[in-house]
């Protein structure tokens, strides 16, 4: 067995594994970052350049991610403030909002950290609160019935600007794009709405077209109809892959196109045992965002097949509901029966980490309490006890059971090949 480094909050653990890698495809990083991001601005995807959308006395928000996403906003910032700037819109006229969507609120450090002290210092920026009603607007109805509320500020914006990476999402399809404004910048009623949708089949990773939540976000982004957005395709170690930039639907398509060339891994069949890591900080700084990448490694695995998976989660759960559906109800049915009655947010992702723990034989490598862990129906592993629980999975599935290993979780979807999805299309949805 040949030993590899996983990926562990912001260190790494190795393991002696041998079995079949299931990694992104080689994708070499730009060298220029900066003038990457310039290019894409100024070349943009269905729309026309930033430097002629904006125009002076006009106040521009832009919608930036939070500090549970690596998104590499420093890297985005300088060049659309810059080229604002040189349209004749000065610092005083501008205002970044963090798109926190529900996650709980940042601290100064996290903001400066987020942006880099340069764009800190000059612009001004706060984070959205999804329950501050007061700070809300409702600007429309989707046809699903969710009315869409967003922060007041950004709708009254004369320009919108929005933010952030592509990356696969287990509701929508696709991070990015629209979703920096819903749930982004949304009302907590417009976000639970969406949410609700998580037990519609259609609603899952890599699937855009007849998603009905991408399709509500889509809506809800054309009623505030964003001038221009620039998201990034990153690799695993964060090297800038693409930049697409322009139109908030045809630019963000473009980049889930290079997602799937870069991310999307076809198997042939699934495996007996699966090694993975959610991909490090801060993939996995805490449950709520390590399950996307536990959700992923699954799609890799037979029913009842195990799994060794490594999410530090120095921020336990990521949010109370989470926790208190774990603790309140038994299995995933009693979940799904109390979510159905009055859905939660953080409830629905104790649900699906339930269910995970119903269909495999989840093992996990992590900061949590181990108590906690078991409620969540995995078993709990302490790091230092890694290689001894990969050894009993493995005795306990055979000398031939087939394994792989995925040491990034969060940037890798496996897929069978009656699963992979039609080319997606070059037309907006709407």
């Amino acid at each position: 067995m040949s030993p590899i480094d996983l990926a562990y909050g912001k260190g790494r653990l190795p393991i002696q594994v041998a079995g079949d890698l299931l990694a992104p495809r080689a994708a070499q990083p730009i060298a220029d970052e900066t003038r990457a991001v310039f290019d894409a601005l100024e070349n943009p995807i269905g729309a026309r350049p930033l430097r002629e959308i904006a125009r002076p006395g006009e106040r521009v928000a832009i919608v930036v991610n939070d500090i549970t996403r690596l998104a590499r906003a420093d890297l985005l910032l300088p060049p659309i403030v810059d080229t604002l700037n040189a349209a004749g819109v000065p610092d005083g006229d501008i205002f970044i909002v963090f798109a926190l969507g529900i996650h709980r609120r940042q601290t100064d450090a996290e903001r400066r950290l987020i942006v880099g002290d340069r764009i800190f210092e000059r612009i001004r920026s706060f984070d959205h609160i999804s329950t501050d009603d007061a700070s809300l607007v409702e600007i429309g109805v989707t046809r699903f019935g969710n009315r869409v509320e967003i922060n007041r500020e950004v709708w009254e914006a004369d320009r919108i600007i929005l933010t952030g990476e592509i990356i696969y999402h287990l509701i929508a399809g696709y991070s990015g794009g629209r979703k920096s404004l819903v749930p982004g910048v949304a009302g907590f009623r417009t976000t639970t709405f969406n949410h609700r949708m998580i037990f519609d089949p259609n609603c899952r990773a890599g699937k855009l077209d007849g998603n009905p939540s991408h399709e509500d976000l889509l809506e809800a982004c054309k009623l505030a109809d964003p001038d221009f957005i620039v998201n990034l395709v990153l690799g695993p170690q964060g090297g800038l892959i693409r930049v697409v930039a322009g139109h908030y639907d045809l630019a963000h398509r473009e980049g889930c196109r290079e997602v799937d060339r870069m991310l999307a891994r076809e198997i042939e069949r699934p495996y007996d045992v699966v090694v993975a890591s959610a991909g490090g900080f801060p993939l996995d700084i805490d449950l709520r965002q390590a399950h996307k990448g536990l959700e992923n490694a699954c799609q890799a695995l037979r029913p009842g097949g195990a799994i060794l998976f490594y999410a530090e989660c120095p921020n336990g759960a990521g949010i109370q509901a989470f926790e208190d559906y774990v603790r309140r109800y038994n299995d995933e049915f009693e979940m799904r029966a109390a979510l159905e009655r009055e859905f939660a947010v953080g409830g629905h992702k104790a649900y699906w980490i339930a269910r995970l723990g119903r269909l495999y034989d989840v093992h996990l490598v992590s900061a949590l309490d181990p108590e906690f862990v078991r409620r969540c129906h995995f078993q709990p592993v302490a790091p230092a006890d890694r290689a001894a629980a990969l050894e009993r999975l493995l005795e306990k599935a055979g000398p031939d059971a087939r394994v792989a290993v995925i040491p990034y979780a969060g940037f890798t979807l496996p897929v069978l090949p009656q699963l992979v999805q039609p080319k997606l299309t070059e037309d907006a949805s709407l």
